[in-house]
Parts: C-alpha cells; structure tokens; sequence
C-alpha cells in the first residue's frame, strides 16, 4: 500500500505556488478574469435584488435572480476546471506550450466537470440516506422502549432525538471520509488516466485519508484564514455573527437578511478584486498537492 509523503507534498506545493508564482498566474489568469468579471455582473445584481425581494416581500423575484445564479455557476465550474487541468498538467504532464497563456477546453475538461458532477450526485444522495437513516434509528428507539418513552416523558424523547443527532454525526464524518478519498486525486487521475477519476481516486487514496486530512491543513487552512480575516474587516464580525435573538421574529430575520444582502451587494466588487489578486496563491494550493500527491502514488521510487 503506498502512502502518500506528507511533508513532501506540501513542500513541493509551495514551492510551485510560490517559487513559480508567475508561471501559476500564467496557467490561470484568463479563467481567473472570466470568472471575476462574470462574477461581478452576475452577483451583485444577485445580491441586490435578493435584498430588494425580501424588504418588498414578493419571493417570486427570486427565481429569475436564482436562475441567472444557477447558469454563471454552472460557467464557473467548467472555468474551475480549465483551471484544475491547467495546474495539474504542468506539474504531472507539462506541455509545449506558451505557460503565460492558457485556455483550454476540450475532453480532459469536460470529464473533469463530468466527474465533479458525479461527486456532486452522489453526496446528495448519500445525504438524503444520511437524513433517513438517522430519522429512522430515532423512530426505531422510540418503537423499541414506548414503556420508557411513556415514563420518561420529555427526556425520552430528548434522548431520541440525541441518538438521531448521534447517528447523524457519525454520518457526516463517514461522508468526509468518503469524499475526501473519492475526490482528492479526481483530477490528476483524470488527466493522467483519462474516465472521470472517481474510482481511481478510491483506490489511490486507500490508507491515505488521516496524510489527505494533514495536508489539507497545511495548505488550505493559511489561506482560508487569510480570506475569513479579509471578510471580517471588510464587512465587519457582526456580519458573521449568528444573531441567535432573531430566531423567534421571522419578520426581524428577514430585515436582517436584507440588511446583509444589500452589504454583500456593496462590498462585493472590492472582495472580488482582493480574491483576484490571491487566485494564483488560492488555486496553486487547491490544485498542487494533488497533483504532487499523485506523482508519489504513481512513479515508481528509485
């Protein structure tokens, strides 16, 4: 079984990221203008007439603004995936090309996207069992003791009510678990091997998924804490705050949201252009360390 080397991985994707800075940008930055532009006139209206619908009360509003939404995400992943193949190929399999401009779409792509979407089915639907699974442990302790729930009272029902949200938990955990391993090597597999890269990854990432959880740490978790520090100091820690008083005033919720949409709508185009500026670090070491991660299960070590 062959393990994937921590600290090498997240050497190697930092020293891609970083020590090849330019060629990243290069690899990246017409998707990354694509995406941003796109992404201004798409959510910024989105965010405003989202605002404008919950102050007038008239939801119909919603599904017009929803389905502009759905259509740029729907872009946005195959850019996301340029993007992935982009990185991906210069690290496993570089090509003879120019690396100051990249944009390509074509089979390696478009399974790339086929394989996200197959992730994406199927975590909805491991989530739905999730849902009825735990709901059915909760109803089937509740069938098994009904003398217990009768005495007991509240605190039965509390107790199956926590027995589900156990069972639940325990879900979630099995669901990370299960993609993590399904997607981590998605793309490199794909570009390497061709198909869509779910069932290699399985089998690559076996006994892999604690060095996965490491390296994930190590390379994503510095820059979603840079990201969460720039959002709070653009919009503020009270933006973030759960406003757990508002749970029992629907009308106050919806003020509230509001309120928050019409904030995003203003502070939007400034947040985009801080993410443009940190897509090269941001996409680098999302994409890299699989990349890198692949190559050690793959080549075989002198």
């Amino acid at each position: 079984m062959n393990k994937i080397p921590v600290t090498q991985t997240v050497a190697e994707s930092y020293r891609f990221t970083f020590g090849g800075l330019s060629k990243v940008i290069g690899l990246i930055w017409l998707p990354i203008v694509i995406l941003t532009v796109g992404g201004y006139f798409t959510m910024v209206p989105y965010f405003s007439g989202m605002a404008g619908a919950l102050d007038s009360g008239d939801m119909n509003q919603q599904g017009a603004l929803l389905l502009r939404e759905l259509a740029f995400e729907i872009v946005a992943v195959v850019l996301m995936a340029m993007i992935a193949v982009a990185i991906t190929r210069e690290i496993l399999a570089p090509v003879k090309r120019p690396s100051f401009f990249r944009f390509a779409l074509g089979p390696t792509e478009f399974r790339v996207v086929g394989g996200l979407f197959g992730l994406f089915v199927l975590m909805i639907v491991f989530t739905i069992i999730l849902v009825i699974f735990s709901m059915i442990i909760g109803f089937a302790v509740n069938a098994v003791l009904p003398a217990a729930a009768a005495a007991a009272g509240a605190g039965m029902s509390n107790g199956v009510v926590g027995i589900a949200a156990l069972a639940g938990l325990v879900g979630c955990f099995g669901l990370i678990y299960v993609f993590t391993r399904l997607g981590f090597l998605l793309v490199p597999a794909v570009v390497m091997e061709g198909g869509f890269g779910l069932e290699r990854s399985w089998q690559l990432t076996k006994g892999n998924f604690w060095r996965i959880f490491a390296i994930a740490l190590a390379t994503l978790l510095p820059i979603m804490i840079v990201v969460l520090f720039i959002d709070v100091a653009i919009l503020g820690p009270d933006f973030l705050a759960p406003h757990l008083d508002l749970a029992h005033d629907p009308a106050a919720q919806m003020r509230h949201s509001a309120e928050q949409m019409r904030q995003m709508s203003a502070h939007l185009p400034l947040m985009m252009g801080i993410g443009f500026l940190l897509a090269p670090f941001t996409y680098g070491m999302t994409f890299a360390p699989a990349a890198f991660a692949y190559r050690a299960l793959t080549v075989p070590q002198a």
